[in-house]
């Protein structure tokens, strides 16, 4: 079916494409050719894609860089006014409620890091090298927390290993 010649051709073709280098040679009316001018044209298309992809993934490690930016002078400043009420406050209703303010502060603070950390990871600034390691260490970190009475959580920080 094929020829030695248009195998090579073939082969020529893909390796000059795998390059990067590749080139339409002069167009005549032979399937060889045409089916060339599809292999250029489709490269053309795959190469634009590839650039789409880029400016997107350097736009969204833009935006989550501004947003953690951003947010961090005001999650800063609620964190301070929310000690500085500690202070004033002897009510046990608004210490309740102030502790929830800062438990809800902290939410979204781990929120933006988590935000920051996958947009690192997607734009190549982290690498992930993941490696065996015994679970049990694991386990003991990640279920650590202080429970009250009746099992109800009264502090937890996640922990990454």
């Amino acid at each position: 079916m094929f020829t030695n010649r248009t195998l090579d051709r073939l082969d020529a073709m893909l390796d000059a494409a795998i390059a990067g280098d590749f080139r339409e040679s002069d167009y005549d009316e032979t399937k060889l050719s045409r089916l060339e001018a599809k292999w250029k044209q489709y490269l053309a298309t795959a190469s634009m894609s590839r650039a789409n992809l880029e400016r997107e993934r350097e736009n969204i490690k833009s935006l989550v860089s501004d947003i953690s930016h951003q947010t961090k002078t005001p999650m800063t400043n609620i964190r301070l006014y929310a000690e500085l009420l500690s202070e004033r406050l002897a009510d046990e209703e608004n210490l309740r409620l102030l502790g929830e303010l800062v438990r809800q502060t902290e939410k979204l603070e781990f929120l933006i890091q988590a935000l920051t950390k996958l947009s690192r990871l997607e734009g190549g600034l982290v690498t992930v090298a993941p490696k065996q390691e015994r679970i049990g260490a694991l386990l003991a970190g990640g279920c650590s927390g202080d429970f009250a009475e009746g099992g109800e959580e009264t502090h937890f920080r996640p922990q990454y290993l």
